[in-house]
């Protein structure tokens, strides 16, 4: 079966998703190809992506990021593009995840999901809870 076309908006809101994930995973520094991989994987698992060329997403993300001039503010104010409230979850999710697939989150990333929520306009309680449940997921301590 034959996958629809999508809407400008709906591209734009995916190429948003990829966009925030991928501030994620630059803050430390330049991103590795092992973590561009990861995002690829982190979207593709989603059904907005299903089918789709992630490239296509990618590249449009990288130059959303070149629009922000340097400016992390001006990148992460960006992200508000993303009008559905079930794609802010699944976007924040996903930030989340990429944030402590290494294990314990950075504090130069603890501070971008913070901004990322915010922006996003997660609840607190719910973003809270979000946390938890991914630290204790990738918390290789436990077992």
């Amino acid at each position: 079966m034959p996958i629809p076309a999508e809407s400008v908006e709906a591209t734009h809101q995916k190429v948003t998703m990829v966009h925030a994930m991928m501030l994620v995973c630059f803050i430390d520094g330049p991103m590795a190809s092992q973590q561009i991989a990861l995002i690829e994987s982190y979207a593709k698992g989603l059904p907005e992506f299903h089918g789709r060329d992630f490239r296509q997403y990618y590249q449009a993300a990288k130059a959303k990021a070149t629009e922000a001039r340097g400016s992390l503010d001006r990148a992460v104010a960006s992200v508000d593009a993303i009008e559905s409230k079930e794609l802010r979850r699944k976007t924040f999710h996903c930030c989340l995840e990429l944030a402590h697939a290494a294990g314990k989150a950075s504090s130069a990333q603890e501070s971008l999901l913070t901004a990322i929520q915010h922006t996003l306009k997660i609840e607190t309680e719910l973003a809270r809870t979000m946390q938890e449940i991914i630290a204790a997921k990738f918390d290789h301590t436990i077992l």
